[in-house]
This record gives C-alpha cells, sequence and structure tokens, in this order.
C-alpha cells in the first residue's frame, strides 16, 4: 500500500491528522508528485527524493563503506542471511521479515524461538565455508541479505558480499556487529528494517547490561580473577584464548581465562590436550551440554581422568545454557549479553547478585519474543543457579 493509499484507509483523506476535502487532497497529492518529479529533473538522474517515493527505495552506506540502493522499510518484506549470526538481528527486531533460516534448529531450540519459525526454508548459510543457495534467494524474492560480522570487517567480508551481490541482484548490507558496537549496529539495522524503535529499546537494553556488569566487577584486581576453562567439543579437549571472540563473554565477565593457545582463526576450537588442562587446575570449567552440542559437560563430571582438577573435585563444572542459542559464544552476537551476566554471577555472586532467573526471562521475553516460567529459566540455568558461595 503506498503513502497515497494509506490516507484513504479509515474514512476522508488526511496529512497529519488534519482532514481535507477531496480537491484538497489532489491538490497535495499532485504537488508531491511534481516534487519528485522536479527532483529527478533537476539532478538529471536518480535522487534520493525519487528513488524513495517513484521507486521504493533508497541509497545507504554500510559499515564497510559500499553504497547500497535497498528497499524503503515499508517495501521491504524478506530479509535474508549469510548467517544464523545475521538472522539472530532481524528476527529480534522482526520476525515477520524473516525470508527463511540459516540454521537447523532442533525441537529443544525451537521452543524457545517465535512461532512460526519451523516452517521457514533453510537456504544455507556461509558459516564454516558453507553455501547459500542462490537459486532459492531468487525464487523466494529475498529482497536484502544481512551479511553482519561478529568482529570487526575485514576485506573477505567485503569481497564476499561484492561477488553475492552480483551474482544474485539482491543487495547485500555489511554491518560491523562486533561486541562494542552491538547497540548502533541495531539502530543501523533497525533504520533499515523500519523498526528504530524496537532497536533502541533493545539498544539500550544492552547498553545498560554492559554497563551494570563491567561497573559491578571493575574492582575484581587481576590477581583476584577466578580461573576458568572453557571445555568444547565431544570431549572437552578444545577451547578459546584470550585473544578469540569465542572467549570475549569470559573476560568481559572478570574470568581468568587459563587456555595459553594459539587461537583458531573463523570457528576457533584450538585442541590442547588432557594434562595442559589438569596442569593449568581452573577453579572453574564451562563445558558444552551432551544433549543438544554433544559437549563433554557429564564426562567431565564423571570420569576419573578428571577428577583431580579443582572445578571437578569443588563442583564447579557448569554445562552452558544453549537454547536457542550458545550464551557465551555462537553465534558471537547478542546472546552473549545474558552470558556475560551469567558468568559474572556465577563466578562473584557477592558483587553481581541478581536473580538469574529474573535476567534469563527478561532477556528471552525482550529479544526472543517468548514468554518463560521459572521451570524453564531453571532448566536452561542448570546447576549454575543458585550461584556457588564459598562457606
Amino acid at each position: 500500500m503506498s503513502l497515497i493509499e494509506r490516507r484513504f484507509v479509515g474514512g476522508a483523506p488526511s496529512v497529519f491528522g488534519a482532514q481535507m476535502t477531496r480537491r484538497g487532497f489532489i491538490r497535495v497529492a499532485g504537488a508531491a508528485t511534481l516534487a519528485g518529479a522536479a527532483a529527478l529533473t533537476t539532478t538529471g538522474c536518480r535522487s534520493k527524493e525519487g528513488d524513495a517515493f517513484f521507486r521504493g527505495e533508497r541509497e545507504i552506506v554500510d559499515d564497510a563503506g559500499r553504497k547500497v540502493v535497498i528497499p524503503v522499510p515499508d517495501k521491504l518484506q524478506r530479509i535474508y542471511y549469510t548467517s544464523a549470526l545475521a538472522q539472530v538481528w532481524v528476527f529480534t527486531l522482526d520476525p515477520s521479515k524473516q525470508g527463511g533460516v540459516s540454521f537447523r534448529f532442533t525441537p529443544e531450540e525451537l521452543r524457545y524461538l517465535p512461532e512460526g519459525t519451523d516452517k521457514l526454508m533453510y537456504m544455507g548459510s556461509l558459516s564454516g565455508g558453507g553455501e547459500l543457495d542462490r537459486e532459492q534467494l531468487l525464487a523466494q524474492d529475498i529482497q536484502l541479505i544481512f551479511s553482519i560480522s561478529g568482529i570487526a570487517l575485514t576485506a573477505s567480508d567485503i569481497s564476499t558480499a561484492n561477488d553475492l551481490q552480483k551474482s544474485t541482484g539482491i543487495p547485500v548490507v555489511c554491518v560491523d556487529g562486533s561486541f562494542e558496537n552491538v547497540a548502533n549496529a541495531y539502530r543501523f539495522v533497525g533504520d533499515i528494517m523500519g523498526a528504530g524503535d524496537r532497536a533502541e529499546e533493545i539498544a539500550s537494553y544492552l547498553e545498560g547490561i554492559y554497563k551494570d556488569v563491567t561497573g559491578a566487577l571493575s574492582g575484581v584486581r587481576d590477581e583476584d580473577r577466578v580461573s576458568l576453562y572453557y571445555a568444547e567439543g565431544p570431549f572437552g579437549l578444545a577451547t578459546e584464548p584470550d585473544v578469540s571472540q569465542h572467549a570475549l563473554t569470559f573476560e568481559v565477565a572478570r574470568a581468568r581465562n587459563v587456555a595459553a593457545v594459539e587461537a583458531v582463526s573463523g570457528i576457533g576450537m584450538s585442541s590442547v590436550s588432557l594434562e595442559s588442562v589438569i596442569a593449568w587446575d581452573p577453579e572453574v570449567i564451562v563445558a558444552w551440554d551432551d544433549v543438544i552440542r554433544g559437549g563433554a559437560d557429564e564426562i567431565i563430571r564423571t570420569d576419573p581422568a578428571w577428577a583431580t582438577i579443582r572445578a571437578v573435585r569443588e563442583g564447579r563444572v557448569y554445562t552452558m545454557p544453549n537454547a536457542p542459542f550458545a550464551w557465551c559464544d555462537r553465534p558471537p552476537g547478542v546472546n552473549r549479553f545474558l552470558g556475560i551476566q551469567w558468568v559474572a554471577n556465577m563466578l562473584y555472586p557477592d558483587l553481581y547478585p541478581v536473580d538469574m532467573l529474573e535476567e534469563t526471562k527478561e532477556f528471552y521475553r525482550r529479544l526472543y519474543w517468548v514468554d518463560i516460567g521459572d521451570d524453564d529459566a531453571r532448566a536452561l540455568l542448570g546447576n549454575s543457579y543458585p550461584p556457588y558461595r564459598k562457606a
């Protein structure tokens, strides 16, 4: 429905709420049309005003400095993404504009996602060396593709976006979704999607979380930081060093990451030996769950080979909540803001004494569009709730 058509809905036409006669409406509409035409003839080429009025398009500059012509918000209905990370941004702002899914969700994950997510078509992802189904993108009339990075944009991101846009004719918008830029990126994406108010609400909420967590833990000295090992993979013998984007949640929450290993670019998961973990002797272990992600949380708790490690001896092996997304890293997006609360409360409950049941319910309501109860929140938190306190 066009701007002029919408003025007629519900009775006599109006402009900014003022009632008009039919003759007056025609005069205003005609003037608007002439103004749009004048914008085109004055410049001798396409203009912002002309594109928006006549073509339903506008030009934006994305975070890679690329000029991209995209549909105006009223015309933008079907969006796709190069990764699950980018999809999270879109559905947290407006689930109705999802053109498909770039992630194969399990039934457990779907419980915490907006209704109808299971009906959306999977059209691939570029994460981990994957591919997009470019024919389906065209067949499904995708109007825009978001390429959102969890770290600062690279030359490879830009090249991939240019190639995808050229091969499909679908505009591709690059967004810097790195942790420190998440709030501003939400405002940018929200403007593109016509969800500015929602984006501002989310951005302010996330900024508040970050301020509260970092403020509460600002007095934790380096020598007093709780030592932590992040156990990834089916045997718990893959991990992330401090410099990895997959370990940022622990750094913000003032954990002392014991992993002295080289980072693996992209998907991460540096291999380590059990002997190294024993030597590091962390106070806390955060592990993948064995149900959804096929992790090693129960192996670590029960295998005698791990029993000498302090975290195991003291019952401080915590399963990272993982539905609908991992709280600490994958995808490395907005989900990490709940992760920093979880880790901060788990490691320093006296400094950050929030009720994680309430924080979890609020986050899922605000970001994931679902209302969960205490039982669901308790199940997600597992043995980290209530948080451990030394005697």
